[in-house]
């Protein structure tokens, strides 16, 4: 993991200085989907589809992406994604979405516009992908900047939508901040064999500090390894987490990189994968229970 972890570092520390622009509006292009070679495995024979959200990772020197998956798209979705092909087929649109130099130096409004940009894509990806699942299962996959997306999409897609809900196996909202006031009727996991409800969670080693940019009052925190327990437990990766009154994930139990850019990140950047292992096996159990009710 440390070979893979020192690229996204590099790949999330490396920021352009360039005019940002929009592009202009586009149809769906698919990163990864069912049957086709690509960072996800391509995997076609699982009884449950999975619909990813990467994180902010382009380095295009503009405002918004565009629809080309540059190779720290492809790098981090493989890192993130790949893994669960093993329990899902794992759908992954390219979005126009807003870039490390857009969210670094423009202002709140500006990056709401770019958000919003971002956003019409996830929403015509869906209706796409909903045009083809023919009623199978999802599972929503996002991080940081694909929580945001995705957290709108319950909302607007799923959450008040009896016909949609019915298909929600359940939603991995990691390192976005989710809330309990979010959604109407998707609620945190508390069990392992729960099904539509969602687990979010940011991971720090240390307390964070009082500025942090996640946890707080009012937001969802579920220990992958425990859920609805704020018991310490072991990871699959053979660290220890817990849920703290904070409202963060507290990882410990060995040598963990420093947090990035700094303290008030945590370690944003090991959200998926510190608990790769307990997120797979517990989309293999949720969709047990989906499948048999």
């Amino acid at each position: 993991m440390t070979r893979a972890l020192l690229a996204v570092l590099a790949i999330v520390g490396a920021f352009f200085v360039a005019t940002p622009v929009a592009s202009a509006d586009p149809s769906t292009v698919w990163l990864c989907r069912p049957g086709v070679a690509g960072p996800c495995g391509g995997g076609a024979s699982s009884p449950v589809d999975c619909f990813y959200v990467y994180p902010t990772s382009s380095l295009q020197p503009t405002s918004n992406a565009d629809l080309t998956a540059g190779p720290e798209i492809s790098a981090v979705t493989g890192f993130q994604a790949q893994p669960f092909g093993s329990a899902c087929n794992i759908w992954a649109p390219v979005y126009r979405q807003s870039t490390l130099l857009g969210l670094a130096t423009q202002p709140g409004p500006a990056r709401d516009a770019a958000l919003e940009i971002a956003f019409g894509d996830i929403l015509r990806a869906w209706d796409d992908y909903a045009a083809q699942s023919d009623g199978r299962g999802v599972v929503l996959i996002g991080h940081s900047q694909g929580t945001t997306m995705l957290r709108k999409l319950i909302q607007q897609r799923i959450d008040t939508d009896p016909a949609s809900r019915a298909t929600l196996v359940s939603a991995i909202l990691l390192g976005g901040n989710v809330r309990t006031t979010d959604f109407a009727t998707v609620t945190p996991c508390t069990d392992p064999a729960q099904t539509g409800c969602v687990v979010a969670y940011s991971t720090f080693a240390d307390a964070p500090p009082a500025d942090s940019r996640f946890g707080g009052d009012g937001v969802v925190c579920t220990n992958p390894a425990a859920l609805g327990s704020m018991s310490v437990a072991r990871l699959g990766s053979g660290y220890t987490a817990r849920c703290t009154a904070d409202n963060v994930l507290m990882v410990g139990g060995g040598p963990l990189p420093p947090p990035l850019p700094n303290a008030t990140w945590g370690l944003h950047l090991l959200d998926v994968n510190i608990a790769q292992q307990n997120l797979v096996d517990l989309v293999r159990s949720q969709t047990k229970t989906f499948l048999a009710g």
